[in-house]
């Protein structure tokens, strides 16, 4: 399975690469995301030109395609920062100030200052192009259609054991099995990745159904969304979906939700300090829905990370691999965050998550506000919840990293976070309001 470091372009993925970018360039704003939800679906990232050493993704070129769209057609919105932005701006910086320190070499500079750019980039487009409830909900509906032919071929591979996408490299062209079970991955980096995908994407789904587009159509998208999940074969994205299930219940309590969060804090405590012997974070090891997952791993590498504090709170660590058997297999986002730039890009990464559910907090607090504008900050709540709960057990790159950039630009657009003015409030709650009236009483 061919991976990055050299150009691997197939002719198929080029001509399809530069019709997206065509699409990108002149079709209507609000379909300039549409290409990159294409690429993301059904084109697998190992497709890429290197020139001098970088990789010119084709993810990263359609998205160098789509601002140049956006900048020289005059497509750009004014932007109000707000403390999700500098957060997440801040997170970028460190990480290539800090991830460059750990190893002090040129490659290791370029390699951090391409994947600062590539977030800056994704997250700042969806700042661009989610402006309103009508947006997330196209966009949602653009990846709902494309989830039709994700499960589609998610079926076909589970009922030939060969992957079709594996001709562009960067996926198995033999589906893998764990104890008797194919775990589908189609286009996707592996087979945990595609299932997360398509489980925190379906919050939005349901948004698209609370604002009466279609409950026929958005209950199809959310069936084709689990059956990804199904072909998967994994616990994380079943475990997502569940993870998904409780936050949106937990929307009938949302007014004692606060009590509710220090009540399992406090249970967390009690566990840790009077009722078990070992540590709280070993409750990782006894997670299995799927026979065959590796939850002892993802206790081992987190009791690990604790216990070698010393060596990458500053600036991080190149290597984990030392610390014991497979944990150069990093499978925990916040411990990859703190070993790519140390507590502080810990920190900064931790506080941006805080900031965006901050700001469902007070949109949905805000006195006078709209069944439909609760309901829109609530689903973008769970989906970062949704992400939150699989950083316990994975850790992102390629496609999915898009999605939670995406996620976390929708909170920044459509939800009250700190740093927002006034009057950029009193108008997201306007824009809400006319959408709820439009749709009578809830």
């Amino acid at each position: 399975m061919d991976v990055g470091g050299h150009t691997q372009v197939h002719p198929i993925g080029l001509a399809v690469l530069l019709g997206l970018m065509a699409i990108a360039v002149f079709a209507p704003r609000k379909y300039a995301g549409l290409p990159l939800i294409l690429l993301l679906c059904f084109i697998p990232a190992a497709q890429r030109v290197v020139i001098s050493g970088i990789d010119f993704t084709f993810v990263r070129l359609l998205l160098a395609a789509t601002w140049s769209r956006l900048v020289f057609r005059g497509d750009l919105l004014p932007l109000t920062w707000n403390l999700l932005d500098r957060l997440m701006v801040l997170w970028a910086v460190v990480g290539v100030v800090f991830g460059t320190l750990t190893g002090m070499t040129f490659t290791l500079f370029v390699f951090r200052v391409g994947g600062a750019l590539d977030a800056m980039m994704t997250y700042f487009l969806f700042r661009q192009l989610i402006r309103s409830p009508d947006d997330l909900i196209r966009i949602a509906t653009q990846f709902m259609i494309c989830g039709f032919a994700v499960a589609g071929f998610f079926l076909i591979e589970n009922r030939t054991q060969q992957n079709m996408f594996y001709v562009f490299g960067g996926v198995p062209q033999f589906t893998d099995i764990r104890n008797g079970r194919l775990r589908c991955q189609g286009a996707f980096a592996h087979s945990i990745l595609a299932g997360c995908f398509w489980a925190g994407l379906i919050p939005f789904f349901l948004v698209r159904g609370w604002f009466g587009r279609g409950w026929i159509l958005t209950a199809a998208g959310v069936v084709a969304a689990l059956a990804i999940v199904a072909f998967s074969a994994s616990s994380t994205p079943l475990m997502a979906v569940m993870f998904g299930m409780i936050g949106a219940g937990a929307f009938l309590v949302r007014g004692a939700l606060r009590w509710w969060r220090w009540l399992f804090v406090a249970w967390l405590c009690v566990l840790h300090f009077v009722l078990m012997e070992m540590p709280v974070w070993h409750l990782l090891a006894r997670v299995d829905i799927v026979s065959g997952s590796t939850g002892w791993h993802r206790y081992h590498l987190v009791d690990k990370f604790f216990e070698n504090f010393g060596e990458w709170w500053l600036v991080g660590t190149m290597s984990t691999g030392h610390w014991g058997p497979g944990l150069h297999d990093v499978t925990n986002q916040y411990v990859a965050e703190g070993i790519a730039g140390g507590i502080w890009r810990l920190t900064l990464f931790l506080g941006a998550i805080v900031t965006a559910f901050v700001g469902v907090s007070r949109s949905l607090r805000m006195p006078g506000v709209p069944a439909a504008y609760k309901f829109t900050a609530w689903a973008i709540g769970c989906a970062i919840f949704v992400h939150c709960m699989n950083f316990i057990a994975v850790s992102y790159f390629e496609q999915i990293v898009v999605e939670w950039q995406m996620t976390l630009a929708a909170a920044g657009s459509l939800t009250l976070v700190p740093g927002t003015t006034a009057g950029r409030q009193l108008a997201s709650v306007s824009g809400l309001a006319s959408a709820d009236s439009a749709l009578g009483p809830t």
